[in-house]
């Protein structure tokens, strides 16, 4: 897993429109394909919303109590409702990777589901490019590259933008993981860390 990660013009997402897009993927955790992920280079924790965590069959009593509160852009204190570690897989099989996610669980509106933060990309030593809209890292089969959908994050970023009392979630951004179906989710069932 030492090969070099580069970018180029053939790295280029064609939908791309040169907006400056977030980087927005999808994940696979606790055996669901889990969409609108921001991958936040900005971010000290990865942070998973409580909706969220209710949708993947979680238990309040699964959290690990944090008695730090989270203070972000606006400077006002969030209090998590606790923290809770994952197995997550990003990447496409053969090139994916799976690793462990200590997401801190919040109670708060958001067009995304989880945030990747810096704990996250740099355990997957992986290395995010906004004009491309992708994040290359490594994995044994070789550099895994996973594309953002530009239409997804503007979507997410106009919902931002109309305010928490306006955000509308959909609730089908969840999708079960189906082992042997690795043709459309990252992945595969050997990589993937059963949950019952």
């Amino acid at each position: 897993m030492d090969e070099e990660i580069t970018f180029g013009p053939k790295d280029a997402v064609p939908l791309a429109s040169g907006n400056h897009e977030a980087i927005v993927i999808d994940i696979v955790t606790n055996n669901y394909r889990v969409k609108k992920v921001y991958v936040d280079q900005g971010s000290a924790v990865d942070i998973m919303f409580y909706r969220v965590f209710k949708e993947l069959g979680l238990k309040d009593d699964q959290l690990t109590p944090v008695r730090t509160p989270l203070v972000g852009f606006t400077g006002s204190p969030i209090n998590p409702e606790g923290m809770i570690t994952l197995m997550v897989t990003v990447g496409q099989a053969p090139k994916c990777r799976t690793i462990s996610v200590n997401f801190v669980v919040v109670k708060q509106a958001s067009p995304y589901n989880v945030f990747l933060g810096r704990p996250a990309l740099n355990a997957l030593r992986a290395i995010p490019f906004t004009l491309h809209l992708s994040v290359k890292f490594p994995t044994p089969a070789g550099i895994a590259e996973v594309h953002g959908d530009p239409e997804v994050a503007r979507a997410c970023y106009l919902a931002t933008l109309r305010g928490p009392e306006k955000v509308v979630v959909q609730t089908t951004c969840l999708e079960p993981y189906i082992p042997g179906d690795e043709t459309r989710q990252p992945g595969t069932q050997d990589e993937i860390e059963e949950f019952p």
